[in-house]
This record gives structure tokens, C-alpha cells and sequence, in this order.
């Protein structure tokens, strides 16, 4: 009979096979001094430390400009205190990371064959090794996609069956996004601090303001239609892992941008999004997924409310689709975007992304929004129309339930540790 186990009892049994006295791989050949000051955290007796190295240090270290062709490498090092082995996945800081031949290829030289194979050893030997016995240090780069601004780096391993992820938000060079009001953990200032219980959240949350609103407070915009609770800035992760970007600022450079994209017709991943206010402040955080072009996109605009509920943090918001760019007089930047009337679509949307993130922990509907239909529906502070059932969608989010549930793995062959 075929022997079924735990993927982790397989990777166990995979790491046991390293020779006794082995404590620390080599460490990758470069000065460490480029990687400048490293990001640190301990989790269940694992130390992992990050680093994002800018443009020039990332050509020294590895003698191609990688970030010029759209890679940047993400250091990684996982010092293993445990007392089990790990398997890294580099998969959970990013779903289409390269690898070091993709890496390598993209400075092919077809002249110089030897430069080729010389960059292919040291992409490969710089890179980050998946199997970490207990008690070693491993290290090194995952090859990941250009991000700017803020870098979102997850680490995930696996021990004894179970993921560990260990977060980071990192600082790196490009256009600062727009999060107002952050504190030192990232988290936006606020002054007062409600716990509550389950009926008294339902409660509290039915009873917020149903729209955003201009500047002023007189009038109604977009429907708040979306209520997500989750671990402080953690609760962001989820949305990065689906595709979903912060925005830039609203300034005469991104308009400059917005504008040039609306009239090539291409995709802005970043673009921002124009200031919706609730609470008295615009929006705390703005998150959009870019489609085809900039005409195309789905964006969210949240507001950390006072609310805490079993020590997470809670977050009114609205989501909608834009479906078109138009220039306007009505605002100094000239365009505006035009939202897609049916916004309990893009809310139900959301839902479906954060399913497929396997974040959910719970879900619902509230009320608050206001029913609004045709003939004569409710319509935002730029004139569009919307309709809605009037529900807002609540997502409690677990972001630790990780990749693995469950899965089991065939106990057959095993994987041999770098070097073997």
C-alpha cells in the first residue's frame, strides 16, 4: 500500500539526510555592506532578515543591471533556531518570481558565450537554496518583479507541516505612495481605540455614514460599501498577493502620468486615485488592480475606523470599477474616471479575489449603504449613477492560514539539500 503523509513529515524526512556537524551553507560571494540595513524578525525561533539593495548595488553584486530589465532581487536570509528543518517558498513573496536562467538570459551575449555561462553561475549561486536544515543559516536572492515605492516581502517556510510567514514592508526607491497619517508601524494615526463584540461590531458598523463625501461634508459620494478586518498593515498583504497595488499621490507628475496614459491607452499600475473623504479625512490607504489600460481598473479607498474587534483593526472602505477615463474642467488634473453603475459587482469581486487569496476567515453582509435602483438612482460626487442592494461586505481576514492546507505529498523520493 502507498504510504501518504504530510508534506511537511516528506520534507522532514528529505532534510534528514544532511551530514551530521553541517551548521551554516556558505554564504553568497559579495560584500554585504551593499545590502545596506537589514530588515529583521523572530518567529518561533526563527530569525529571517531582509534586504532590497538599490539599482547600482544590485550591478555590483551581480555584475548584471538586473533592476533595469524589470528583476529586483530580494535578499533573504533564514537563520534556523527551530530545532526542525524548513522548506522555504519563495512563491509567497512572489507568484512569478524568476529564476536565476531567466535572470542570467536576459543579459545573453551571443558574442561573448563565456560572459553568458558566467552570469548563469553567479544568478544561480547567489540564489536563495529552499531546504534549511535545523540549526543552519541559509541565504540569498530571490529574483522578484520590480515594485516601487514599497516593497511587500513575505517569507514563507514550512516547518513540520505547518507555514510560518514572517512580513516585511520595506522602503525602496521610486514614487513615495500615497498613506498619509503612518505611524512607525506603518499603521495610520488614530486617536481612539474601541474594542467591541460581535453584535456590538454588527451594530457599529450599520450604523457608520453610508457614503464618502467631498472635502466639505455636504455631499454624497461613493457608497462606503466595504468593511475588512484584519492584523494591523499585515491586512494589506492578501490584496498584494492578488495583484492589487497601493496608489501614487495626487500630484502634478502622476496626473502628468494619467493623462499621458489615458491618451496612449496603457496600463498605469499605480495611478492614483482622486480624494474621497469620510471621517472627516480622505482616505487612509487606496489599493487598485490595473486591467488593460488606465480606463480599466478596480480601486478601493480605506478608512481605519476607531473599531477593534478581537484585537484586529477595522477598516470601512469603498470599491468600484472604473470603466473609462474622461477629461474635465471640474478638477486641476483634467480627467476623471467614470465608475461602472453595478457597484455590488465589484464589491462581490472582492470577495471572490480575497477567496482565492485563501485569507478569508469569515464573511458577510451588513447593512448601511442604502438601497438605490433605477429609475432614479444615487449617483457620486462627479454625477456617475450607481445602483446597489444597499449591504456592505465585512471579510474578516486570517492571514496566517498560509498556502498549505492540507495538502499531502507521496513519501518517494528525496530532496537532496544544496550541494548534494
Amino acid at each position: 500500500m502507498t504510504c501518504i503523509g504530510r508534506l511537511g513529515g516528506w520534507i522532514l524526512a528529505s532534510l534528514l539526510l544532511t551530514p551530521l556537524g553541517v551548521a551554516r551553507a556558505a554564504p553568497p560571494d559579495f560584500d554585504h555592506a551593499l545590502l545596506g540595513a537589514l530588515s529583521s524578525d523572530t518567529r518561533d525561533g526563527i530569525t529571517v532578515r531582509v534586504a532590497v539593495p538599490g539599482a547600482k548595488a544590485v550591478d555590483t553584486i551581480l555584475g548584471m543591471p538586473a533592476i533595469e530589465k524589470g528583476i529586483q532581487p530580494v535578499y533573504v536570509e533564514i537563520e534556523n533556531g527551530s530545532g526542525a528543518p524548513l522548506w522555504y517558498m519563495p512563491i509567497t513573496m512572489d507568484e512569478t518570481y524568476f529564476s536565476p536562467a531567466e535572470l542570467a538570459y536576459r543579459f545573453h551575449d551571443s558574442l561573448h558565450p563565456e560572459r553568458s555561462i558566467d552570469n548563469a553561475k553567479r544568478a544561480e549561486r547567489l540564489s536563495m537554496p529552499m531546504a534549511i536544515a535545523a540549526g543552519a543559516t541559509a541565504s540569498g536572492f530571490v529574483y522578484t518583479h520590480l515594485e516601487t515605492g514599497l516593497k511587500f516581502v513575505t517569507v514563507g517556510m514550512l516547518k513540520d507541516g505547518n507555514e510560518i510567514d514572517v512580513r516585511f514592508i520595506i522602503p525602496v526607491a521610486g514614487p513615495a505612495y500615497a498613506t498619509p497619517q503612518l505611524g512607525p508601524n506603518h499603521m495610520p494615526v488614530t486617536s481612539t481605540v474601541e474594542d467591541v463584540d460581535l453584535p456590538t461590531l454588527k451594530a457599529r458598523i450599520e450604523a457608520m455614514p453610508c457614503c464618502t463625501t467631498n472635502a466639505a461634508g455636504d455631499r454624497n459620494g461613493d457608497p462606503l460599501n466595504l468593511v475588512v478586518i484584519g492584523n494591523g498593515i499585515d491586512t494589506l498583504f492578501p490584496f498584494v498577493g492578488r495583484g492589487w497595488h497601493l496608489t501614487e499621490p495626487l500630484d502634478l507628475h502622476s496626473a502628468i502620468d494619467t493623462a499621458k496614459s489615458f491618451v496612449i491607452g496603457t496600463e498605469y499600475a499605480t495611478s492614483p486615485v482622486s480624494p474621497l473623504y469620510a471621517f472627516g479625512r480622505h482616505q487612509d490607504i487606496a489599493l487598485e488592480k490595473a486591467r488593460g489600460s488606465i480606463n480599466e481598473r478596480n480601486h478601493m479607498r480605506f478608512w481605519l475606523t476607531p473599531l477593534r474587534y478581537e484585537g484586529q483593526n477595522v477598516w470601512i472602505g469603498q470599491i468600484s470599477r472604473d470603466i473609462g477615463v474622461e477629461l474635465t474642467d471640474k478638477s486641476w488634473y483634467l480627467t476623471t474616471h467614470k465608475i461602472g453603475p453595478e457597484v455590488d459587482f465589484d464589491r462581490d469581486y472582492l470577495l471572490q479575489d480575497m477567496l482565492k487569496s485563501g485569507a478569508i476567515a469569515h464573511f458577510g453582509y451588513a447593512a448601511g449603504v442604502g438601497v438605490s435602483r433605477l429609475p432614479d438612482p444615487h449617483v457620486n460626487l462627479t454625477g456617475d449613477p450607481y445602483v446597489t442592494d444597499g449591504l456592505r461586505l465585512v471579510v474578516m481576514l486570517d492571514v496566517d492560514g498560509g498556502l498549505v492546507r492540507g495538502a499531502e505529498a507521496l513519501e518517494w523520493a528525496k530532496l537532496p539539500l544544496p550541494g548534494q
